[in-house]
């Protein structure tokens, strides 16, 4: 029985991220900044009070940094595979990189500002949380797939690639560091490189 308050919890928070990206990635795409930019500053909002910080170290600092590169690179040389054994999934690619790209200059401060710290505050710091209450094995690596299932909708295997296994790198972090910003460092190199400097297409 003392599960079930926990699991409930747990179940709400699932379905709250998927009806918001459900709107945001699939019925509302036209409106998909804005949806985006608001559901995760719900989540954000939803969540905040659970996260760990404190001052990163110059270590972590390096951690964060650094593993934000990596995983940019390991995308980078599966696009390539990728393409080269399945050569028509660049029509998926180039469908995620217009809905996802940052065009307007609000959408580059949502980037830096919300959404990126949002989805770290949400699925690290709420999520994978209450995950490790159930004491569940590789609590990390389930919260992480359950990241990846609130990204369904966008109907692109590359972007569960790279939820599954980004978040499963973002969530070690945190659960090795206990501290929010260094995810949040990762995640904002990687997603720079990947949407704004260096895109894979």
């Amino acid at each position: 029985m003392k599960l079930v308050s926990p699991i409930r919890k747990l179940l709400g928070t699932i379905v709250l991220a998927h009806v918001l990206l459900f709107l945001s990635f699939f019925l509302f795409k036209d409106l998909f900044w804005p949806l985006f930019t608001a559901s995760l500053l719900v989540l954000a909002i939803f969540s905040i009070r659970n996260a760990r910080w404190r001052k990163p170290s110059s270590l972590q600092i390096f951690y964060g940094l650094g593993s934000g590169i990596l995983l940019y690179l390991i995308f980078y040389l599966g696009k390539l595979v990728m393409l080269s054994l399945f050569p028509e999934s660049i029509t998926q690619l180039e469908e995620l990189y217009r809905l996802v790209s940052p065009k307007q200059n609000w959408h580059y401060v949502s980037l830096i500002l919300v959404i990126i710290p949002g989805e770290e505050l949400f699925w690290r710091g709420a999520v994978q949380d209450q995950v490790e209450k159930l004491s569940l094995r590789y609590s990390v690596f389930v919260a992480a797939l359950l990241y990846m299932s609130a990204h369904i909708y966008a109907g692109a295997l590359l972007l569960l690639v790279a939820a599954v296994l980004a978040g499963t790198v973002w969530g070690y972090l945190y659960k090795r560091t206990s501290n929010m910003i260094v995810p949040i460092l990762s995640h904002l190199v990687f997603d720079l490189l990947l949407l704004v400097f260096f895109p894979l297409l």
